[in-house]
């Protein structure tokens, strides 16, 4: 730890990564081409080759050795959609289907609904939700609790012998918008399920609890297709003297095919290839190998991470970094600590800590155990290795999360030049330490 500290305090490169970071416009201008001029880039889609390309001839651009790393991702293409309030009203009803969702027989469902705010209320409605669409209205605790709900609430509606799921929007807003994202199915037989609003959730909810009879069509175009070709996005800065270790720093190229992905994750892509831009254009080299990994089909598969642990399991990731918590202010670090003792994380802790001195100032300064991300999950279990995910300022987060609102205009350029300056400085500091807090890898 002390010769991390050391190489820190004496490097006048990291002010030099810093300095030059926040005074580039570069990120912001790769910004504007993959969310202006691509779009959305739901995996198996035209708009992810596009971007994968784009992202290729980048860092090619920049210098950096690029490979794809080809993996097979599945392709769910959404179709038309919609749903109508028959009784106590007549009149539409915004749905976004969940990602991966049966569709619904040709012409569509027509049943009354049953409200449930929890799987104890799901459970206790028993037979009386057979034949019918379920209504999912958990309040919101946090993403990582209610999402359950987004994942399992198809299986758990038909296993009771429901036609259809509707979901409140995994959110903290209520804005009148629907919120797309993925659900798991774990058998053959699946019903389809959508989003609604908040608001129309608790629509529903006060009409169960004044016992009106509520009837709603659903009808649902989605299919899905075969598995197609992808690639993640490889590209490195090779090390001087220890080429073999590596430092990555890893986002998500895709995104769902709504919205054009700013936030999730299209800011992160942009930073993660221009700190590794930064570090490869210096005039002296890293001691170890640098590497930018965009990964493919985060939001409906999680194939890349999988497929990039796989393909490099003989080699030695000193630490993963991940960008996925869209681009508010740059907050700091979690510290993973899915697979290790508590006392042990606490101990790594002041060690990362040390590693934000140079971006201190800038607000960035916050050091926690928890999770690190999706894309380097796969990797950090099987191959260990330190790592962190980045901690931003998602206080206007959920209310765009998977929705059409996830757009460029969402981002301050200077948020955007704080983590490019945060990702080059930290990175620079692990590729160079002698020693590094965190499990060794394996």
């Amino acid at each position: 730890m002390i010769a991390l500290l050391a190489t820190a305090a004496a490097d006048p490169i990291v002010d030099r990564l810093v300095r030059e970071s926040l005074a580039s416009d570069e990120p912001w201008a790769e910004l504007v081409e993959l969310c202006d001029d691509i779009g959305p880039r739901l995996s198996g889609s035209r708009g992810l080759d596009r971007a994968v390309r784009w992202a290729r001839q980048k860092m090619q651009e920049d210098g950096l050795a690029v490979q794809l790393q080809p993996v097979d991702v599945p392709h769910w293409v959404r179709g038309a959609e919609s749903a109508r309030i028959l009784s106590p009203v007549d009149e539409p009803l915004d749905v976004l289907g969940l990602g991966m969702s049966v569709p619904t027989p040709p012409g569509g469902i027509e049943a009354q609904v049953v409200v449930a705010s929890s799987w104890d209320e799901l459970e206790a409605i028993g037979d009386s939700a057979r034949g019918r669409i379920v209504v999912l209205d958990p309040p919101w605790q946090g993403y990582g609790e209610t999402v359950g709900y987004r994942w399992a609430g198809a299986d758990r509606a038909m296993a009771q012998g429901a036609l259809a799921v509707l979901l409140r929007s995994v959110t903290d807003t209520d804005l009148a918008v629907p919120h797309t994202g993925t659900l798991g199915y774990e058998g053959d037989q699946r019903i389809p399920a959508a989003a609604i609003t908040p608001e129309a959730a608790a629509r529903f909810r006060r009409w169960s609890d004044r016992q009106r009879t509520v009837t709603v069509r659903l009808d649902l175009g989605s299919e899905m297709r075969a598995d197609v070709s992808s690639a993640n996005v490889v590209g490195d800065v090779v090390g001087s003297e220890k080429p073999d270790e590596i430092v990555l720093l890893g986002c998500h190229l895709d995104s769902w095919d709504v919205g054009t992905g700013a936030q999730d994750d299209g800011a992160a892509c942009v930073a993660v290839m221009e700190a590794v831009a930064r570090i490869g254009a210096l005039d002296v080299k890293p001691r170890r190998t640098v590497r930018a990994v965009l990964f493919t089909n985060e939001e409906n598969g999680l194939k890349g991470g999988e497929a990039y642990a796989a393909a490099n399991a003989g080699k030695v990731h000193v630490a993963a970094i991940e960008s996925d918590t869209g681009m508010g202010g740059t907050l700091g670090f979690r510290v993973e600590d899915r697979w290790y003792e508590a006392a042990d994380v606490q101990a790594w802790l002041p060690g990362v800590a040390e590693l934000l001195a140079p971006v201190r100032s800038h607000g960035v300064q916050t050091v926690e155990a928890g999770y690190s991300g999706a894309d380097i999950g796969p990797l950090l279990k099987a191959h260990g290795g330190l790592g962190l995910g980045v901690l931003h300022d998602m206080s206007g987060y959920w209310a765009i999360h998977h929705t059409e609102a996830d757009t460029i205009d969402k981002i301050d350029p200077a948020d955007l030049k704080t983590e490019v300056a945060t990702l080059a400085a930290v990175a620079w500091q692990l590729a160079n330490a002698p020693t590094l807090p965190g499990p060794a890898p394996k």
